[in-house]
Formats: structure tokens, sequence, C-alpha cells
């Protein structure tokens, strides 16, 4: 049986937001009755206390904006577009903006050309924005047209400084009046960049209001875009956002829309800091009639377990047991409903070959206008069980394609892949080729020149029975160990694995640990990836069955429970937790620290399974190392350099963004010391590729662009 489930608009979803009344079952396989489809435990969330936005943080934020730009796809015909360049009075000559909130007019501002503030009654405010006590790093937002001037709810201001007290803050900034009754699809497109506190629900809404007959009625869509939610995490600057808000817009004469500012309903009162920054709001049109796109795909149950890239052979779902499970979010961005849609699901080896394949149909995708619910679901999600397990240690690739009756617009989107490993012995949620941020604890308010205790972990379970943990492996960031001048000193700190049987948060619950004096050594420089470091327990674990009582989840983990002089950092993928597998050791609102869940990056801190030496550099003792192509991006010709440490049989394969194989070179048995691959590119298209060096059995794969 192939579970079919819709989601409130989120991408990508979480649990919390599973919306029970879009749940439907579709005949053709077998009953998903295996352990990975029962529940996992429920999140445990205190709020959090406000925290200063960092340097770094708002760097990341920059450059995770030059990325979501790059990603923005076009619209049909152009209904309505505001710039901000007029201020509230509105330009184009569309008419003026209106706000409301719950301080006198007092949250949301103009920020004129050269980034001073201006409120609606045109009084100056006094400052550049964001202009609060906590984000004063985070600066301007970086959309297209910001220099002629863009809005901001600045609540983090408003409530400055919070020695004096705060409150919850609510606010509205609303458009002029549109008539869309020639229009069948209306899309609601803008820029923005948003940080909030202080629980993980973000409180940013876009609300669409009809009017007939003198009553305008509100439709609320959350404005979150690809924002995975989390409290105290700086969204891309700028974030793209679009919504299609056709269910309830399309062909109606009185439409305004309003960006709202509310409690989320989730928790209740509990927002009161920093901002939400908004310009060049675009309505269009759709003018693609056919067109399903998939967004993700997953080789576990995301909402109910969690996934992971790297999985040891002796956890892989057994075959009898309904095997993996491949899921896949996917949404009709046309304007026509798709019908007897084919959902392939394979599952290919190392060389591209198919090893496994089934296939079902879906009978109606349907359009954002046509759906049985408004708001419509961002997407929908299918769960199938595959009946695939793997037989040895190897990497695999996850495949989806949809294919419906009608004729795609876009093709290329209907296909989706994902890598994914079986190993010896490691159990992990991150991709170490695709590290892209550091997670690092802030400055103590308490102690100068001290850090705030600090942790990173991820969950996992066990589903088949005889696992053992040993240790943890960690790939460490390049300000671990290092004083806030820079300097290294000695820093102590714990490595955990938490037992969780539901009744008590991550916190609560029972662990067991290991100490240790961290070693500047283990630290990964300049941002690389390749040392990880295995740190074993004092005795090993015995993991449970999952689904007996007690024992059932476990969470691994690394954390200095203490203030310290020297930071303690990891390795992480920036806006991947997809699947609400992360945790972060922070400050709660009472002042305590605690476990928080619903975090956004996913940190490279792993489950090991088997017994190895004590402290080893995991890649770097198998002596291999390959570098970044030169030049990347590149056109024509780059070079690929590899080093290896003894003699191997090395082999290089390049595959494209679908997971294709594009071309391989098998180099024989080389020598140690460097070696080089000059790559032609004539004829390859642009776009993202991956290279991967295999040596005996070993595996480490980069990333180049073709320009």
């Amino acid at each position: 049986m192939v579970v079919l489930l819709g989601f409130r608009c989120k991408f990508p979803a979480k649990l919390i937001h599973l919306n029970m009344k879009t749940f439907s079952l579709l005949a053709g396989f077998a009953l998903c009755t295996t352990a990975a489809l029962a529940q996992r435990p429920a999140d445990f969330n205190e709020a959090m206390m406000p925290q200063p936005a960092s340097a770094e943080e708002a760097n990341a934020s920059r450059q995770a904006g030059v990325k979501a730009l790059e990603n923005v796809r076009g619209g049909g015909a152009i209904l309505f577009q505001e710039t901000f360049s007029n201020g509230f009075d509105g330009s184009n000559g569309n008419g003026a903006w209106t706000v409301e909130d719950n301080a006198n007019d007092s949250l949301w501002a103009w920020v004129m050309p050269g980034g001073q503030g201006m409120y609606l009654d045109g009084n100056p405010t006094g400052t550049a924005h964001p202009g609060g006590e906590f984000s004063t790093n985070i600066g301007a937002l970086a959309s297209t047209t910001a220099d002629d001037g863009w809005m901001i709810f600045d609540c983090d201001f408003y409530n400055t400084p919070i020695s004096s007290g705060y409150q919850d803050t609510d606010g509205a900034l609303t458009s002029p009046t549109m008539d869309f009754t020639d229009n069948a699809s209306v899309i609601v497109s803008w820029e923005s960049y948003f940080r909030y506190c202080c629980y993980p629900y973000a409180p940013v809404y876009l609300e669409v209001g009809t009017t007939e007959d003198g009553v305008t009625s509100w439709t609320s869509f959350d404005a979150h875009g690809s924002f995975i939610e989390s409290a105290n995490t700086a969204s891309a600057n700028p974030l793209p956002v679009s919504v299609d808000v056709s269910c309830v817009a399309a062909n109606m004469d009185s439409v305004n829309l309003r960006f709202a500012y509310r409690q989320a309903p989730e928790t209740g009162n509990a927002y009161s800091h920093y901002y939400w920054g908004i310009d060049d709001v675009t309505v269009t049109s759709n003018d693609v009639m056919n067109d399903i796109e998939i967004t993700q795909v997953t080789n576990g149950d995301v909402f109910n377990v969690w996934e992971y890239r790297v999985t040891p052979l002796e956890q892989a779902i057994l075959g009898a047991e309904g095997g993996m499970i491949a899921g896949v979010m996917y949404r009709n961005v046309g304007t026509e409903n798709q019908t007897n849609v084919e959902v392939l699901v394979e599952v290919l080896d190392d060389a591209g070959a198919v090893v496994s394949s089934i296939s079902d149909v879906i009978d109606t995708v349907f359009t954002f206008a046509n759906a049985p619910i408004c708001p419509a679901n961002a997407q929908d999600t299918l769960y199938i069980a595959t009946g695939w397990e793997p037989s040895s240690v190897a990497d695999f690739s996850v495949r989806i394609t949809m294919t419906a009756e009608q004729e795609d617009n876009s093709p290329l989107n209907n296909v989706l892949a994902k890598d994914i490993l079986y190993t010896d012995d490691m159990y992990g949620h991150d991709d170490e080729n695709a590290l892209d941020g550091e997670l690092r604890p802030r400055e103590s308010d308490d102690i100068d020149d001290f850090f705030d205790p600090t942790g990173y972990g991820s969950f996992y379970h066990c589903p088949n029975p005889g696992s053992v943990a040993y240790g943890i492996a960690v790939r460490f960031g390049a300000n671990s160990g290092l004083t806030i001048d820079g300097a290294e000193d000695d820093l102590e700190f714990e490595t955990r694995l938490y037992t969780l049987d539901g009744s008590a948060g991550i916190t609560d619950s029972p662990f067991d640990a290991a100490y240790w004096v961290y070693d500047v050594n283990w630290s990964n420089p300049e941002g690389t990836s390749e040392i990880e470091t295995y740190l074993e327990f004092d005795d090993p674990i015995d993991l449970g069955t999952w689904g007996e009582t007690g024992g059932n989840y476990y969470f691994a983990a690394v954390m200095s429970e203490y203030e310290s002089a020297t930071e303690l950092t990891v390795q992480a993928q920036l806006n991947s937790d997809s699947d609400n597998s992360t945790g972060r050791f922070s400050q709660a609102g009472d002042g305590s620290f605690v476990w928080f869940t619903s975090q956004t990056a996913t940190p490279a801190v792993r489950l090991i399974t088997s017994e190895r030496e004590a402290v080893e550099l995991l890649a770097a003792n198998h002596g291999i190392r390959l570098e970044q192509n030169m030049p990347n991006p590149a056109a024509g010709v780059t070079t690929i350099r590899f080093e290896l440490g003894q003699s191997h049989n090395v082999a290089l394969e390049v595959r494209d963004g679908m997971g294709r194989l594009v071309t391989t070179n098998d180099m024989g048995t080389l020598g140690a010391g460097v070696h080089t691959w000059d790559l032609n590119l004539d004829g390859w298209a642009s776009g993202m590729y991956t290279y991967t060096l295999k040596a005996d059995g070993l595996r480490t794969t980069k990333k180049l662009t073709v320009k």
C-alpha cells in the first residue's frame, strides 16, 4: 500500500504540520507495517532566550540568499508590483499600504534609501534597521531593489532594551485592493528575511482577504518559504518566497494582501523579537498548464521517524518487513489537474545500474486552485515500501520519476535522486560533501571572554536487534579549540548517548558519557571537512530494538555543559533538517540550558556501531585526499587533483545533478603521491555536478559547477 499524506504549507515539512484531513490510502502495495512507520517521541521544546545575532550568522545568511535567488522561478503575466520606492504611499500607481499593530504603529517602518527608518506617520525612527540590541550584526535586507527602500517589522527595535521589559508583538502590512476577475491563477512572490524568538514555529504569514457584499474574509498562508522553522536562526538574506493563493484569490474582484506577524497558533503568545524585512512584492498569473514538480526525495518516513544518509548494514530494513521506505514530496505547479500520474521508484548502485524498481499510479494531483482544502498544501508526500534491502556495504541512489498523462512543461523537475550509503558501522544524517556551516556557541553574558554551554547532536533508532554503540564520529569546525582571540586553549567536553523511552525530553533522560580534552588537530581548518574524529564511549552500549518498552530512541551528542574559555564547534549542513532529527544545547527562557529540537542545521555527529581504535582520523588515516577542482566554476577544461598516501586501484566518476553517470576514468593502480585528471567539459550543460574518487572501496566526493 502506498501512503499519501498532505501537509500544511511547509517545505521541507516537519511532523508538527501533519494535516490528517488530506490523509488517504492508495491500493497497490503491501501495507507499510514495519517499525519505520511507528511514531517517534514528541518534541521537547521550551521557549528559548533571545540571543544576539553573530557576524558569522549574518554572513551565512547573505551567502544563502545568493543561492536562493539563483533558484527563483519566473511567473506568468505580472498583475501587480511593489518595490516600496515610495514608502507606505505605494509605487507604480497602485495606491497606499496600511499598517496595524499592537504598539501604536511603532513596529512597521519604511527603510528609506540610505538605511534610515520612517514610521507610517512620517516621523523618523532614528536608526538604521534592524535596530534592536539583538540584531545589530544582521545588516540590511539584500533584496533586488533594496537601495530604493523596503519594509521592516522591527519588533526587536521596539523591545530594546529588553532590560526595561518587552511585549509580544502583532501586526500587519496591508496592500491596496486588487482585481483578479480575469485571472484563473494568482501567485504572490516577494523577497524577505527574518529571525524570530522564542519558539520554533515561524510567526510570519501571508493573509489574503477577499471582499463580497461588503464583508472581507481572510485566509492565512505560511510565509516562511523554504526556511526550516527554528528560533534564533537567521533566514537566507534575501529569502525569495512564492505562494500560490489561487484557491482563494482566483477570479475575485476585490483582493487584499496582508503580510502579518502573528503569535503562532502552535504556541500562543511567545513572540517578541527580532525582525521581518519585505521588498519586491510581485503578483503574477500562472501561464503553465501542466507541470508536476518533485521537491524532495527521502529514504525514510521523515514525519514519523527519521531518514539516514548513512546506515549500518545491520540496521537496513529487511525486505520481508517492507524494505527501504522511499518518500517523494511533490506538487502540481501548473493550472490543470494532472491525472494518472505514475510514480516510479528506482534504486541504483554506484555504477548507475538499476537494482530495484517499483511503481504505482496516483489518480489525480490537484492544482493549488482546485485543492480540496484552502489554503492548499504546499506539497504532498507519498511513501512507498519498496521491498528492497541492500545485500552488501555499498553506495546507492534512490531515484523517483513522476509522469502524468499530459505532456509536462518542465520534465527535468519530474525526476530527483538522493544518494545513500550502507556501511559496516556508521549511522549518520549529514552529507559530508555538503557541510556548508559551522555551529558555534555564543559568548557568555556572565563571564567575559568565555562561551556559553553548548552541544550538538542527532536522533537515532534501531529497527533491527543486535546493534551496539561504541562511540561517535565528529567533524569539528575550524574554530573548535580556540579562544575569543583565536588562541589555542584546553577545552574539556563530553560525548553522550541519551536513551529515550518517551517519558521525558532529551535533557531529563538518562545518558552514558565519556570525557575528553580537545586536540586542535581534530579541527577542520578553512572550512574543509576531511577530518573526522572517532571518540569512543567508556563501555559499549547495547542498543535496544525500536518498539520495545524503554530504550527505543537514542540521541548522540557532543557537548560542553559549562561555560568555557574555548569554543566547541562542529560542522553542519545549513537549512537541511527536514526530518527534525537534530538538537542543540542552548539557553531556555528561565535561564537554564536544555536541549532544543526543531533546528535548521544537521550537525556532523554520527553514531558508530563497531569497535575501533581509540581516536583516529578516519578519512585521513586511509591516506586519501581529494581536492577541489580548479577552476571552479569551470568551462572548457578543469583539473581534478588528489593525493594518495599509499598505492590504490583508482577510478574517478562524474555525475550530474540527477545522479546520472556522465563520465568515468578508470586510472588503474596508482602509487603514493599527487595525481591529476584534466576533465574536458566541452559540450556539457551548465549546472552542478559531483565527482567521486574511488580507491579500493574507499570513496570521497566533491561538487563542481559548469558555467
